[in-house]
């Protein structure tokens, strides 16, 4: 692989951390109040706790996978980029998914409440480029690029 695709994978690593670690700093705060129990129980919806800690976790193991590749971008290791993809397009998936849910009622007012704390997380990832989803498609593709044009496997 040539320096300057090297070069690349740096960079989109150090970002992707960057936006990554400021999301987990965006995330405890919510995360904090809500297990003091400071936060107040929305009565329409009662099974916000349940569903708060659920999607936290999944939040945190989006964040987790996102930036175990980011340090192997760092790294220089385009192997990671098939594992980026996927990650990146579940995550989509799930915004979108999350997103729907909310509109549904019944327990889709408590993942509505949920995700307006939680998606804090990988919210600077999400609109780094400030239009949802660009960055992460942006770079998917980039990754898979470099990988299937520089790639010695």
């Amino acid at each position: 692989m040539p320096k300057w695709a090297k070069a690349i994978l740096r960079i989109l690593g150090v970002v992707n951390c960057a936006a990554l670690l400021l999301g987990i700093s965006f995330l405890q705060y919510p995360a904090y109040r809500v297990l003091i129990k400071h936060a107040a129980e929305p009565q329409d919806a009662p099974n916000f706790r349940p569903v708060f800690a659920t999607m936290t976790l999944v939040e945190l193991a989006f964040i987790a996978l996102l930036l175990l590749t980011a340090v192997q971008f760092i790294r220089a290791k385009s192997s990671s980029a098939n594992l980026y993809s996927i990650v990146v397009l579940v995550f989509i998936v799930f915004e979108v998914g999350t997103g729907m849910l909310g509109r549904a009622g019944g327990i889709g007012t408590s993942i509505a409440v949920a995700s307006g704390s939680v998606g804090t997380g990988t919210a600077p990832f999400e609109f780094l480029f400030l239009v949802p989803f660009l960055y992460p498609i942006f770079t998917m593709i980039l990754v898979q690029l470099l990988k299937q044009r520089y790639s010695s496997v």
